[in-house]
């Protein structure tokens, strides 16, 4: 399949953690107050990181048709998730766009 060969060609799982490590990074400089609300008093170290889905997607935005792979990242604390970091790919590996949220 297409999708699993352009997985394997970028290495998509560390690709989306590498980039998830520098988001965070940041958030946390960037963001302090709202980095405090998320992760409260949750020691880091037992945070799991699962990469939780990968999907190839087409969206039709004001007619144009864009193609792209969205790769996500679950963390659990306490076997629960807590929040998600989407990251989207261009069909060359570029990093385009990525999100971090609670759920």
């Amino acid at each position: 399949m297409e999708l699993e060969n352009w997985l394997l060609k970028y290495n998509v799982k560390k690709m989306t953690i590498d980039n998830y490590n520098n988001y965070i990074k940041s958030y946390k400089l960037e963001e302090p107050e709202d980095y405090a609300k998320v992760f409260k008093d949750k020691d880091i170290t037992k945070i799991d990181i699962v990469f939780h889905s990968v999907s190839y997607v087409i969206n039709y935005w004001y007619v144009d048709e864009y193609k792209y792979i969205s790769a996500k990242l679950r963390l659990k604390y306490d076997g629960c998730g807590f929040a998600e970091y989407e990251a989207i790919y261009d069909m060359n590996g570029i990093t385009e766009d990525d999100y971090f949220r609670k759920i």
